[in-house]
């Protein structure tokens, strides 16, 4: 059954503007879910206006979340590949569209995979990880520890407050974890071994796009003598520069301010966190303590090093 076109691509563009809760990996691969339905139900009298119309989705999707590069990226790989799409018949330029999503759902799932395999292993029984906002890799990683008689410290992150998602997975899993909001963060951070968050978008020179709030937390821990590792895959990789990038702001209904006369509010959603505040990016190549460096596998010993360092600090 085919759908409304315009419509269709309106309600799903609105959709991914409106959705503050879902990290960008589980964005992009919830577009390609999108981008699936689409080459399924698309109304098109041919390949060509099939093509046409998937491109013109794609293409709306990609600038939809300007924060976050890995659904800019992600959109960009699945358009690059619809350029061999067959034009022979409906049915196989629809599956074409099919499989390509797929793929790219793969892959990202498998990057994410790779990275939690990397660092699970490095953290020690014991360890008391600190985490901000709601990371699907994070909590994947956070998953792994449920036997390790770890401890979680997570932020409340307003005002989306993705801190409760998490907060409601990690109870499922039996973590002990301490909830806070950000103000608190001044108290807290003295107890964490290690910072680890997930990334909207890493920039050119190491510098990280996430949710507002991080670059607060990478402060204070930088103050502590807290390592701050970021977990992302390949695909938030961006080549551009921090005053490149565009800073979402959202509706300051969130907010909850009262009308009051001369008061501004702002709510912006992102902030940037500089390389300098950084002691290791992870994605799915491996691990590096200097951006300008390629990813290496990581060490046997790497974070448990580093955690160990802290510890004794």
């Amino acid at each position: 059954m085919y759908i409304n076109n315009d419509q269709f691509k309106e309600r799903r563009i609105r959709a991914a503007k409106e959705d503050v809760r879902k990290g960008g990996s589980e964005l992009s691969r919830s577009a390609l879910e999108d981008l699936k339905e689409y080459s399924n139900t698309c109304d098109a009298d041919s390949p060509t206006d099939l093509k046409s119309e998937l491109l013109d989705l794609a293409m709306q999707m990609q600038l939809a979340r300007p924060s976050m590069a890995v659904l800019w990226n992600v959109m960009q790989r699945w358009i690059e590949q619809l350029e061999n799409m067959p034009q022979d018949t409906m049915d196989a330029a629809r599956e074409y569209g099919i499989e390509q999503a797929e793929m790219l759902q793969k892959m990202s799932l498998q990057a994410g995979k790779a990275i939690v395999q990397a660092v699970s292993p490095q953290i020690p029984p014991g360890s008391v990880i600190l985490t901000h906002s709601y990371s699907t890799t994070v909590l994947a990683i956070l998953e792994t520890m449920q036997t390790a008689d770890c401890r979680v410290i997570i932020t409340e992150a307003r005002p989306g407050i993705e801190g409760r998602r998490l907060a409601r997975a990690l109870s499922e899993m039996k973590i002990e974890t301490t909830y806070i909001t950000e103000a608190q963060l001044g108290c807290f951070i003295n107890q964490a071994d290690v910072v680890l968050l997930g990334a909207d978008s890493v920039l050119d020179d190491g510098s990280v796009v996430n949710k507002a709030g991080t670059y607060l937390v990478a402060l204070a821990a930088r103050d502590h003598a807290v390592p701050v590792f970021f977990v992302a895959e390949s695909f938030k990789h961006s080549r551009r520069r921090a005053d490149e990038i565009e800073l979402e702001e959202m509706e300051t209904d969130e907010l909850q301010l009262p009308a009051i006369e001369f008061i501004h509010p702002r709510n912006i959603y992102f902030d940037v966190t500089p390389s300098r505040l950084i002691s290791c990016w992870v994605d799915e190549a491996g691990a590096r303590t200097d951006f300008s460096q390629a990813s290496k596998a990581m060490p046997a010993g790497f974070l448990q090093d580093a955690i160990a360092k802290r510890q004794k600090s």
